[in-house]
């Protein structure tokens, strides 16, 4: 994670030397374009990095701020670039820069909403598991709980029928010995 913005800070750096070295030089067409070229790999570093926290969990308040200011910096010094590009004629590299550009921003952001889709997903898929698994633990609770209850109720069954023969046995003998249920 440190070495990922080490990488960006130093390719800014890079790419701040480069600026001010056009600056003075009033450099040529060859330089902007590897001026440009070093803001696009700064760049997709940054949407390397981004896409790399996003894609494992939420970015905290810190990695997003760390993002926006890498972001505003690459921004600005794509900036000073266009205007230096634009001073010297080459408005039409700036134009492809720019489309390529856009067209990158849109799919980075595409994959950015595929995250959050996926994340939805993945955590739908867990709740269902989660809920198959307690209805699963559920049903064996509950079958193994009546089956113990029919056995315990058997058993009483059996016991109350043992008992009530016994009790029309003593009967069947008091009525013998003494004429009455109870002697």
């Amino acid at each position: 994670m440190i070495g990922e913005i080490a990488a960006i800070v130093s390719a800014l750096r890079g790419v701040q030397s480069l600026l001010n070295n056009i600056s003075e030089a009033k450099a040529s067409y060859d330089q902007a374009a590897q001026l440009l070229g070093k803001l696009g790999t700064a760049q997709e570093t940054l949407d390397a990095r981004e896409k790399r926290l996003k894609g494992k969990r939420p970015l905290t308040s810190k990695e997003a701020l760390q993002i926006v200011q890498k972001q505003s910096e690459i921004d600005q010094a794509r900036q000073k670039v266009r205007d230096h590009l634009l001073m010297s004629g080459h408005a039409d590299m700036i134009h492809k820069q720019e489309s390529l550009l856009r067209a990158s921003r849109v799919q980075h952001q595409e994959w950015l909403k595929g995250v959050s889709r996926r994340r939805r997903i993945r955590r739908q898929r867990v709740q269902g598991i989660a809920i198959g698994f307690f209805l699963v633990f559920s049903l064996i609770a509950i079958t193994a709980g009546g089956y113990f209850m029919r056995e315990a109720y058997l058993h009483h069954k059996l016991k109350t029928t043992k008992e009530r023969l016994m009790e029309a046995r003593e009967r069947t003998r008091n009525y013998r010995h003494c004429g009455r249920p109870k002697c």
